[in-house]
């Protein structure tokens, strides 16, 4: 139950409240997962005014304030057709006008495809208090274990590479149950992340091109087994589904020549 509310207009006023070591305070991006976590007796520091719900390029890269709704990402131009295409797929209208991209990466789990693609993209996220930069990579396997600071303030990630992703779910309405997303750099640079059980996204394999993808997605859901598939299925499905994004990521590449 929510027994305090506070709205404070700046980052710094957020972390001064939710540093309160007598009170038990939650930062508050979107609001559609804090009900559902079971805190009890808690304080909520809504961010919405705090000033995070920019989106801007720096150089190659693009940054997106952890309050920046994902019907907004999802909309924006400069962010990629398949960032966008996974927001639709993963989030429903209604959620997408309600939810953050903070609050998303904090509460998903390894069925979300729009996290799996930030993921294969190499993501850097930055928490307050003290700017702590922290690759995704790094900090999504610890996510319930530890945290870099208080709360999310932007995601940052590369505009340049191509990107692909590919998913299988039982049915067209179901949450899928198999997400491959490939990110390729114009060096040869290919990095990918796998989806669809578990807790969080994994990296499956981050190299200097994209030979050897096929193993790497075998490799990687060698145990991936619970209730909605087998580990032998992820495992067989896995490099088919990478091999056809490299040849969409070719195709693109080819129509760009």
């Amino acid at each position: 139950m929510i027994q305090e509310y506070f709205r404070p207009a700046t980052v710094d006023e957020a972390v001064a409240l939710l540093q309160d070591d007598e009170k038990l305070r939650k930062p508050m991006g979107g609001g559609t997962s804090l009900s559902r976590l079971g805190l009890g007796q808690v304080g909520v520091v809504d961010l919405q005014d705090t000033g995070l719900d920019q989106i801007e390029n720096r150089g190659q890269r693009i940054m997106a304030g952890a309050m920046v709704r994902l019907e907004t990402l999802m909309t924006h131009p400069r962010v990629h057709p398949e960032i966008q295409r996974a927001i639709r797929i993963d989030v429903s209208e209604n959620i997408r006008n309600m939810a953050s991209l903070g609050g998303w990466l904090a509460s998903s789990d390894g069925r979300s495809i729009f996290t799996t693609v930030l993921l294969a993209l190499d993501t850097t996220l930055t928490w307050a208090p003290g700017d702590e930069r922290v690759r995704m990579g790094n900090w999504l396997p610890l996510r319930g274990q530890e945290s870099p600071g208080l709360f999310i303030t932007e995601a940052e990630w590369w505009m340049r590479p191509h990107l692909a992703f590919e998913y299988v779910a039982r049915s067209p309405k179901d949450r899928p149950i198999l997400i491959v997303a490939v990110a390729q750099w114009g060096s040869g640079r290919t990095r990918v992340a796998l989806g669809g059980t578990g807790e969080t996204s994994i990296i499956a394999m981050d190299g200097p091109d994209a030979s050897g993808i096929d193993v790497a997605c075998r490799d990687a859901y060698h145990d991936a087994e619970d209730p909605w598939a087998k580990a032998l299925y992820r495992r067989e499905v896995a490099p088919k589904l990478a091999l056809r994004c490299l040849d969409r990521i070719d195709a693109i590449i080819e129509s760009e020549a």
